[in-house]
């Protein structure tokens, strides 16, 4: 006999297993549900919290404290009914179940010291309606679903800021637009300290030079004691942005260019930031504007400006021999007030005339070559004035034992090589220079994007001639006697304007890279 299954039965069987597991798939997702948006919830909350504390935090030690209170205040206002229950927690209150912890750690930053970062984590035990039944199948508690959420925040590294910015009779020079380079120059200026990149933290300061390494009401100043910045650092309140734009838009073009002067000047501010303590993660960076070649120097004394600066020896008497030594300073008593009328400019040999008819060409060639520095001097030319300041003075604690490390500096240069002009011209030898400065291995041209390479040793842009007739321009300058490209300190960055083209649009890209470069903004 055959028999046959009950299959209405079966079927009934078979359709509640499905409801039921259907059901649990259900209680399931609306269990997980309701803990993915509470640990959506507890992510921004975490976040904000983080900024918060990160803020207070300044990146610096001993601000742990406030910090937490304010993490947890965050957390508080954003409607997470939690208090500050220690240095590193909040605590849930009114029954709920949230807490948080609030750690601190060091977070590395490009050009400088580590700064202080915080780290929040979020936990919240969410109770479930379907998922606790599971424990009947698996052993287990599944009446909570425990849930975490963690941010990580950086502060905003600060910056201090020193705009060093030419002024030289060369800036007087036009561009293919039809523009004189110091009228680009104000344009481009303003308009990156209006990029919004610098906030009330920044501090700002600017120095312009040409025939000193200082100004006043945008003119060379005429003070017979070392030269202070035209602008003191300040922090960059929209009203400070506001005065420092009227004193670029203030600058006059005229006289030679005292580059060394200009750096020397950069150098007590830059080491003062360096030992403020409420400064300590700040970026310090330089920004030089020029368009050529140092051609003047500033010496110690009178009695200096009228020795060569390589041999030390007296220089010969001015036309029949019967006058005094002539100042190669090139300023008159001290060297250090308004410029004479007899300075020696940068110019071509046979055209020294004058009152150095009866000079040579030697002491001219060595007071041109130390302007830039070269082995020998007894001056320091703008590039170890650059090398000075990149060591924030030697002589300042902050710096430690051998110099410190992170002093950016960047360089812009506007030009083109010029035989007729050695004192405007951008050439090979300028570039050089201009690397040693900023401590670069390499210079982007931004007119074309293209980046040319620069080695440790700048000899064979000193060796050969360029394709000018300054003979100043082709001295030796051996690197093992000077500063180098120090694989020690901060690597700066150069950019070169080509006057041929827009010099404006140019100075704005560069001015939107270095922008990028300065700021740490806050981070997740």
């Amino acid at each position: 006999m055959t028999h046959k299954l009950n299959q209405k039965g079966s079927f009934i069987i078979w359709l509640t297993l499905a409801f039921a597991l259907l059901g649990t798939f259900i209680g399931f997702a609306v269990d997980f549900g309701r803990a993915y948006l509470e640990k959506a919830r507890i992510a921004r909350l975490v976040d904000a919290s983080s900024l918060a504390a990160a803020k207070i935090l300044k990146g610096q030690t001993g601000f742990e404290n406030d910090a937490t209170r304010a993490a947890c205040d965050s957390m508080a206002m954003n409607g997470a009914p939690v208090v500050m229950s220690g240095a590193t927690s909040c605590a849930s209150t009114q029954g709920a179940m949230i807490n948080a912890t609030v750690e601190f750690f060091d977070m590395p930053a490009p050009g400088g010291p580590p700064v202080r970062a915080v780290r929040v984590t979020g936990t919240e035990p969410v109770p479930t309606t379907f998922l606790r039944f599971l424990g009947w199948m698996v052993p287990g508690n599944y009446s909570t679903i425990n849930v975490l959420a963690r941010a990580e925040a950086g502060p905003e590294r600060p910056v201090d800021l020193m705009m060093i910015l030419d002024r030289s009779g060369s800036m007087t020079a036009t561009d293919a637009t039809g523009q004189t380079k110091i009228a680009q120059l104000k344009t481009a200026v303003n308009a990156f300290l209006g990029l919004q990149t610098f906030s009330a933290n920044d501090r700002l300061g600017m120095i312009s030079f040409s025939s000193r390494g200082c100004g006043v009401n945008g003119s060379d100043s005429s003070t017979t004691a070392a030269c202070t910045p035209d602008v003191a650092f300040d922090y960059a309140t929209s009203s400070f942005i506001t005065n420092l734009q009227g004193q670029v838009n203030a600058l006059n073009a005229n006289g030679g260019t005292n580059t060394m002067e200009a750096i020397r000047t950069a150098r007590p501010p830059i080491a003062n930031a360096f030992a403020d303590v409420n400064r300590a993660t700040a970026r310090k960076a330089v920004l030089l504007i020029t368009d050529g070649q140092p051609t003047f120097m500033i010496r110690d004394n009178d009695s200096a400006c009228k020795r060569d600066p390589q041999t030390n020896n007296t220089l010969p008497s001015p036309g029949d021999g019967n006058g005094s030594s002539p100042n190669l300073g090139p300023f008159t008593t001290g060297c250090k007030r308004g410029v004479s009328s007899t300075q020696m400019l940068r110019q071509s040999l046979s055209n020294i005339g004058g009152s150095y008819t009866n000079i040579g060409t030697t002491p001219y060639l060595n007071t041109i070559a130390c302007t830039r520095s070269i082995t020998g001097c007894t001056t320091n030319g703008a590039m170890y004035e650059a090398n000075f300041l990149r060591n924030c003075g030697f002589s300042n604690s902050a710096c430690g034992a051998g110099g410190a490390h992170d002093v950016l500096v960047f360089a812009i240069a506007i030009g083109q090589k010029d035989l007729s002009s050695p004192q405007g011209s951008l050439d090979e030898n300028a570039k050089c220079m201009l690397a040693r400065i900023a401590n670069a291995t390499d210079i982007l041209d931004a007119a074309t994007g293209v980046v040319g390479t620069m080695t440790a040793n700048c000899n064979a842009r000193f060796t050969t001639n360029d394709g000018d007739t300054h003979l100043d321009l082709v001295q030796a300058w051996p690197c093992g006697s000077g500063p180098c490209i120090d694989s020690t300190q901060e690597k700066g960055k150069v950019f070169t304007i080509d006057v041929n083209g827009d010099v404006n649009a140019q100075l704005q890209r560069v001015f939107n890279e270095i922008a990028a470069i300065l700021k740490l903004r806050l981070v997740l």
